[in-house]
């Protein structure tokens, strides 16, 4: 159960959490954290920043497998997902171009939850 941390705490691992961090405990924890005002249960808007920075941290991880590709296996995957290269050669230029798809496609799956949420009220 996620939670945002409203004060500071160290877990058994020895990771600190700062008051605003969100972190996932199992249920009884989440509860006990949140009855001794350690945490709060996360609100929409919490949510919705939450959302922004997971999907902000996977195109970073996602961007940096980009990069540690070879101009090759960058070529194979993009065909393999029928991303049109626009005669892009260099590495950096196939980069660009591999994440302005991916960005654009999520942008339509964004518009098109959004739409179905309109749909539904």
């Amino acid at each position: 159960m996620k939670v945002i941390m409203t004060s500071y705490h160290t877990l058994a691992d020895g990771t600190e959490l700062k008051p605003g961090d969100p972190h996932e405990h199992d249920e009884a924890e989440a509860r006990r954290l949140v009855g001794v005002g350690g945490a709060r249960f996360p609100t929409k808007e919490d949510e919705t920043r939450l959302e922004a920075h997971d999907r902000e941290q996977a195109k970073s991880k996602f961007r940096q497998q980009l990069e540690s590709s070879t101009v090759d296996e960058l070529k194979a995957g993009a065909e393999q997902r029928g991303i049109d290269l626009k005669g892009a050669t260099k590495k950096s230029d196939i980069v660009a171009t591999i994440v302005a798809w991916m960005d654009e496609r999520e942008a339509a799956e964004r518009e098109a939850a959004e739409a179905a949420a309109k749909a539904q009220k």
